[in-house]
Order: structure tokens, then sequence, then C-alpha cells
């Protein structure tokens, strides 16, 4: 199992910014990620914070494919590009 690492939140007009690490097979992968005010609302109905909400979509991410996959830098709503799942799953892995 991968370990990661979500970094200090940035907050701008209509998302939060995070870097991300991932520690997978003796290896770093880095990433930056952004998360919409509207993607955390569907995902997590304010439930949880959005830091959170980002290392789920990490999880569900690593569950589908090896970090070495992941695009460095990216929205979280395209995850549902590759995995239209992704709005059923990641609600129940909060």
């Amino acid at each position: 199992m991968a370990d990661i690492e979500v970094g200090i939140e940035t907050e701008a007009s209509n998302h939060w910014a995070y870097d991300v690490s991932v520690f997978e097979g003796g290896r770093k992968h880095d990433y930056r990620v952004t998360l919409s005010f509207q993607d955390y609302d569907l995902w997590s109905r304010g439930r949880v914070s959005p830091s959170r909400v980002v290392e789920s979509a990490f999880k569900f991410l690593l569950a589908n494919e090896p970090a070495s996959a992941i695009m460095s830098k990216f929205d979280c709503s395209v995850i549902r590009r590759y995995f239209p799942q992704v709005d059923d799953e990641l609600p129940e892995m909060l």
C-alpha cells in the first residue's frame, strides 16, 4: 500500500490546491492537484475537510492504477474522465 502525504492547502476563488506526494515501491511521486468547490460538495457534502477528499481521491486512483501512471498536475474532476465510477465510489471512501 502506498503512503500519501497531502501538503498545505492553498485556496483560490473556486478551488483548493495541494502538493501531494505518494511513496510507492520505494519511489516518491510528486503531484500538484486542485479540487474544485463543486467536486468537494459533490463528493463530501461538507462532511470532511477538502484535504481528506484529495487523500481519498488518491486512494481511489491508486486502487485503479500505479502512481507512475497518474498525471503530475491535474484537477480532481479529470478523474471521472478515466473512471466514471468515481462519483459513486469516492463518497463511500471518506
